[in-house]
């Protein structure tokens, strides 16, 4: 038999491919947790509307809540689990509130932008439309659908999070960007043309 030595150099190289690999993937947001965030994103825009959009939009996002809860209470806790993994528990618990504060304050700003309150009702209108649709959606693969903008708060490495309710018309100079099909993603039209 031949012995055969591989290079100090050629192990620490693979070596720290793996580890920078390993670093990267922890510091970066699974599929699943990009898909909480884009649940948080419209969540946030719906709670906005109910607050500002007249009883009929409270009472539709209460049937929101209740139709949706589990899945709800299941994706705000991989969001938290994320921040607390990237972050720290700590810094990871201050990080989740700052976010959804952000997100609601970022909601309620862009409502009452001079004309956008009519519009920003109207799309809300149609995204619980489609939510309470007899047919139950899949809440990931709902909000998937829905084109928010809303900074991502984390690092997805390989997707970018497209996460302002628009409903049918884009706002100015925004180009929403539909999250790429994902292995397990079911086959879905979306809300919205492309």
């Amino acid at each position: 038999t031949k012995n055969t030595k591989i290079p100090a150099a050629l192990i620490a190289c693979a070596m720290t491919a793996t580890l920078t690999g390993q670093a990267q993937a922890a510091s970066c947001a699974s599929p699943a947790e990009i898909a909480a965030i884009q649940v948080a994103a419209v969540h946030e825009e719906l709670s906005d509307a109910s607050l500002a959009c007249g009883p009929g939009a409270v009472d539709e996002y209460n049937r929101f809540q209740l139709r949706f809860l589990k899945e709800l209470r299941k994706s705000d806790a991989t969001m938290l689990s994320m921040f607390k993994r990237l972050k720290g528990v700590r810094a990871g618990n201050a990080a989740y509130d700052a976010y959804k504060t952000r997100a609601i304050s970022n909601a309620e700003n862009r409502r009452n932008r001079p004309g956008a309150h009519e519009n920003f009702c109207r799309a809300a209108d149609l995204v619980f439309a489609a939510a309470l649709a007899p047919d139950k959606p899949v809440l990931e693969d709902f909000v998937s659908g829905v084109p928010v903008l809303e900074q991502s708060p984390v690092d997805a490495c390989i997707i970018k999070v497209a996460v302002n309710l628009q409903g049918v018309q884009a706002g100015p100079a925004i180009v929403p960007t539909p999250r790429p099909a994902m292995p397990g993603d079911a086959p879905s039209p979306g809300l919205f043309p492309p």
